[in-house]
């Protein structure tokens, strides 16, 4: 009967240790180290005899974490049960998964086996998941606390840009109501009263810029809706080149509009659907940029296109946009070598065309000449 008992014994020992993680068998009743498998005795030395708080966790006393009463039945006896728990051992600072249960030794003696996986990398890298996602949280909540404030400050923008567009409206309704005056009451030259023409048409310039300042707001927002009406591109290119010739950039310089390349017939009409405090403006900008840009003596022309299914507002120019910035032309604040350039211009222009359904796309294939081409969906007919 000995005999068998060791043979049973001797199995069961050589089947623990040949499995690759730390295995130990303790006395239920005395806490003795009954047996320690290969890989416990590698890292913990021949402790057998010793009691299992003092030879696996350095303890003087049974530890606070003992499961051996939950795998007993009242008698003292295996009641079937196995615990699995998490453990850190202050002993070798490492992260074990415990695995305990309760079974007869072959000499008889009511044995607890415990089967300790090294789990330390993998807690590392739940505490560091942890510790970004606490991060990110954090991270999270300012970002939505900077959101707020961001669109508090927007808000608070659009508030003053409403009180100074208010503010601003009244003298220069003054200023549009006098050169009417002066026409209608004093007998001026063809000269002067050209000139006067000209304030007049300057200041409702002004006044439509001061109500598209908004609408660009809206459009960088995402807020805007455009409400279209007919809007007659001939005119608008004749109307732009007629006020912007007047004006200081274009002196030395040669301006005018243009239909399929050719000369505008008289009565010409193309018409799209859309809003004309965004069109005038995103035109004028990129004449602008056109007359700027242009050497003088050069010619800028504003070339209306009438395609199938869109109109294209082409405006040629000399002079060549700077390498540096073409494929950046568009973004906002670009700009480069202009003096008093914001780089608003062409980002506006580029707002503009997309609310309308359009694209905008420079051409600069021709050595020494620009064309900035804005195409707009098709709504009415060239006449």
């Amino acid at each position: 009967m000995q005999s068998g008992s060791m043979l049973e014994s001797a199995l069961l020992k050589t089947h623990f240790d040949v499995i690759p993680f730390g295995i130990y068998v303790v006395d239920v009743a005395t806490y003795e180290v009954v047996f320690l498998n290969r890989h416990s005795r590698e890292n913990l030395g021949p402790a057998e005899g010793g009691k299992c708080y003092k030879v696996v966790y350095d303890n003087d006393a049974p530890c606070l974490h003992c499961r051996i009463p939950e795998l007993l039945t009242p008698d003292g006896l295996p009641n079937g049960r196995t615990a699995v728990y998490d453990l850190y051992n202050e002993r070798d600072e490492r992260w074990a998964q415990i695995q305990e249960k309760a079974m007869g030794w072959p000499d008889g003696r009511v044995v607890k086996y415990a089967i300790a996986v090294d789990i330390s990398e993998l807690k590392e890298t739940q505490n560091r998941l942890a510790e970004a996602h606490a991060e990110l949280a954090i991270r999270n909540k300012d970002l939505a606390g900077q959101n707020t404030l961001l669109r508090q400050n927007m808000d608070l923008r659009e508030h003053v840009d409403r009180i100074a567009r208010h503010d601003l409206k009244a003298p220069l309704s003054a200023l549009i109501g006098l050169p009417q005056v002066l026409l209608e009451n004093y007998d001026l030259p063809p000269e002067a009263a050209h000139i006067v023409s000209l304030m007049e048409q300057a200041a409702h310039s002004m006044l439509d810029m001061l109500n598209q300042s908004l609408v660009l707001y809206r459009l960088e927002t995402g807020d805007f809706v455009l409400s279209p009406r007919p809007v007659d591109l001939v005119d608008l290119a004749m109307r732009t080149c007629s006020r912007l010739s007047s004006m200081p950039m274009a002196r030395g310089r040669k301006l005018h509009a243009a239909l399929a390349g050719g000369p505008v017939p008289a009565g010409a009409r193309v018409e799209v659907p859309g809003d004309d405090l965004l069109l005038g403006p995103m035109l004028q900008n990129l004449v602008v940029n056109g007359l700027e840009a242009s050497p003088e003596g050069g010619d800028v022309e504003v070339d209306v296109v009438v395609g199938e299914e869109n109109v294209a507002l082409v405006v040629r120019n000399q002079g060549e946009v700077p390498a540096a910035i073409r494929d950046r032309m568009f973004d906002k604040y670009v700009t480069l070598g202009k003096r008093s350039g914001t780089g608003l211009g062409a980002y506006s222009a580029a707002l503009a065309a997309k609310a309308h359904g359009g694209t905008i796309e420079l051409d600069a294939g021709v050595p020494g000449r620009t064309a900035v081409i804005v195409t707009l969906p098709r709504g009415g007919a060239a006449l």
